[in-house]
């Protein structure tokens, strides 16, 4: 007799409805911009497979990513020939049937574009409600929408409400956050209308309340209807709770069944996709101050963990969580808890570095940790017809997930690290307080390698002429990266300590006030770790910026805590020497100064372990190196991804 497995997330596997519509979970995927489909904008089967397997993985609805309803305002979607057409909602279709097949609800995300936070990528002006600037190029004005434009948007509204319906979706959700076209009527900083569209509170609702009646009318009453917003944009000028909370009830009042409350805008961008400073769960506590306010369920996404999202809905703080970038790194992560199988969760390292950073290069998404994600098709994971005998050459996070993939299509496996722990950099990297997900990940990685039986062999120094070499197949070489020791007078001094050791041994680091030199992302995240424990922090860069090389959407928000922390900031800097005192610095004019400190942390940067990995590569025709080893300076995500597919291609 099968043994009943515990559940210990029983309030997100308790029921719940939106309106008439019962989900069998509280868990829902939260909307995120693939650029998988067609350049048409038809589904393609790569964004049909990828919204399957999260299906699959057993979650409750899957809210698409935007749907444009309209081609006809922002110049980068004219590209979408299929919006506002039978066509649409044909590729609606197969998606919606996709997602059903496994028992999940399907909600459409219907947008009519970005406005004044677009890309402007051809000659065509941007649009917006008013003539306000462009959020990219500030010098650049909007034009404001037409009246017949916007009538010609809610009539577009009107339309995709009937095909949805054909295509037998469960719920639309109105796009209305992120200071989008929507947000733009409903907020006097960008609605500087003076018609109907204008001007007072009803007015600047207007657009909104047109959009939802034309789709009320199309979907009859019992079919639930959704809006995004923002709780507030968190910058001056723009909107507040207080506003939103007025917002949130009018559109309860107008009939709206269900509110997915996210924050911010472009202009505090650190909240349209959280990083991993802004800590787990880090809108629940806007959500619930919607939630007070009405009588709907409220959605909320933001960097949720299983954890933390069954204690806030414990707490009430929302009525269902909303799982994003966690599902693109596990799509089957609600199976996973339900059945007490939490430990082979692969966990979310809100890192941004695929899933948000191909964005900016116009590519299809994936993921740092899972390269399945969005290719799911591509890269199977099925059983070898001839296992090999696989050495991996390092246990850091790219030797590693080379070793677990090997090891899933059916070589046999085994693993050399010369030190006596897995996980390489990860080690000292997930120090900090605010990068524990590195430590979870690693956990993963070697429960997942037990589990398979992949042989591990510690403290064990492996060279071109070592016998297993000899003996393998296969060779994997991911022997990572050494820190850089540059040449610099005093740098051997008691007080100065090379940023991985000051990691892995903070009992080196005495004193108060601490000198960190380097300002990439290590000492940009080690500066922050001992400014938030109280300590004096000073950074010195010798480049224009810090963390340059960062994206964005990661450095805006590590920029905002060192200011918040009180970290001073000396770019344009040079260490010339490290003295008694603490370190002789030159000033951008030329001026030597001195600045004390009691303990000095190097972070200069890595280099490739390429003089071993080329031997070895050189000797052994099969033999392929990955991550640092290979091409320093990729993150993790190079690591993991080169391990993924060196892995993988093992036939």
């Amino acid at each position: 007799m099968k043994t009943m497995v515990r559940n210990t997330y029983p309030k997100l596997f308790e029921r719940g409805s939106i309106g008439k519509l019962r989900l069998k979970n509280r868990m829902v995927m939260a909307p995120m911009g693939t650029f998988s489909e067609n350049r048409d904008g038809y589904p393609s089967k790569a964004q049909i497979d990828y919204y399957e397997a999260r299906a699959k993985g057993g979650i409750g609805m899957v809210i698409t990513e935007v749907q444009y309803v309209t081609n006809k305002t922002d110049p980068w979607i004219n590209y979408i020939t299929t919006a506002d057409t039978d066509e649409q909602m044909k590729g609606w279709a197969l998606l919606i049937e996709a997602i059903h097949a496994h028992g999940a609800k399907a909600c459409l995300q219907l947008g009519c574009g970005l406005g004044r936070s677009a890309f402007p990528f051809d000659e065509q002006q941007m649009v917006s409600a008013s003539a306000v600037p462009s959020f990219y190029f500030p010098d650049m004005l909007c034009r404001p929408l037409t009246i017949d434009e916007v009538k010609d948007i809610v009539g577009s509204y009107r339309r995709a409400a009937k095909r949805a319906i054909v295509a037998e979706a469960d719920a639309v959700e109105i796009h209305a956050h992120a200071g989008y076209i929507i947000d733009q009527f409903m907020t006097p900083i960008w609605n500087k209308r003076e018609d109907e569209y204008g001007g007072s509170f009803e007015n600047r609702m207007r657009l909104i309340t047109e959009i939802y009646q034309a789709i009320r009318e199309e979907v009859g009453p019992d079919f639930p209807v959704l809006v995004r917003m923002a709780a507030y944009h968190d910058f001056d000028g723009g909107r507040t709770l207080e506003e939103s909370i007025e917002i949130a009830q009018y559109l309860e009042n107008i009939g709206i069944d269900a509110l997915d409350i996210d924050l911010g805008c472009y202009e505090k961008k650190q909240w349209i996709v959280p990083s991993i400073y802004a800590g787990p769960s880090c809108m629940a506590d806007a959500a619930y101050e919607i939630k007070k306010a009405v009588n709907i369920p409220v959605l909320n996404a933001g960097s949720h963990t299983p954890d933390t999202a069954e204690k806030a809905l414990e707490d009430g703080k929302f009525d269902f969580a909303m799982f994003g970038r966690p599902l693109i790194a596990d799509p089957d992560l609600p199976n996973k808890l339900l059945n007490d199988r939490a430990e082979d969760i692969r966990p979310c390292l809100f890192c941004n570095e695929v899933c948000v950073g191909r964005l900016y290069q116009n590519r299809v998404i994936s993921c740092a940790i899972n390269p399945q994600a969005a290719f799911e098709a591509n890269y199977p994971l099925t059983k070898v017809e001839e296992p090999k005998k696989v050495v991996v050459v390092g246990g850091g996070p790219g030797g590693m997930e080379a070793a677990r993939v090997a090891a899933i299509r059916g070589h046999e496996v085994t693993l050399y690290e010369k030190t006596d722990t897995l996980g390489g950099q990860i080690n000292p990297a997930s120090a900090p307080v605010f990068k524990q997900r590195l430590k979870e990940f690693n956990k993963w990685q070697i429960t997942q390698l037990q589990k398979l039986g992949v042989h591990i062999h510690l403290n064990s120094e492996i060279n071109e002429d070592s016998i297993p070499l000899e003996l393998a197949d296969h060779i994997v070489v991911a022997l990572g990266a050494s820190p850089i020791i540059p040449q610099i007078k005093g740098i051997d001094r008691e007080k100065v300590i090379e940023i991985t050791q000051a990691h892995l041994k903070p009992e080196l680091i005495k004193g108060e006030n601490i000198l960190i030199a380097g300002g990439g992302m290590s000492g940009c995240d080690c500066a922050l770790e001992l400014a938030m424990e109280g300590k004096k922090v000073t950074i010195v860069e010798m480049q224009d910026d810090l963390a340059p090389q960062v994206l964005l959407d990661n450095r805006s928000p590590l920029l905002m805590k060192l200011e918040y922390y009180n970290v001073k900031v000396l770019t344009k800097h040079k260490i010339l020497e490290f003295t008694e005192k603490g370190a002789s610095i030159v000033t951008p004019d030329g001026t030597v100064i001195e600045i004390s400190a009691n303990t000095v942390i190097t972070a200069f940067g890595m280099k490739p372990q390429s003089e071993l990995t080329n031997k070895i590569c050189d000797k052994y025709p099969t033999a392929v190196a990955i991550g640092d080893c290979e091409n320093n300076g990729r993150q993790i995500s190079g690591a993991v991804r080169g391990g993924f597919f060196a892995g993988w291609a093992i036939h």
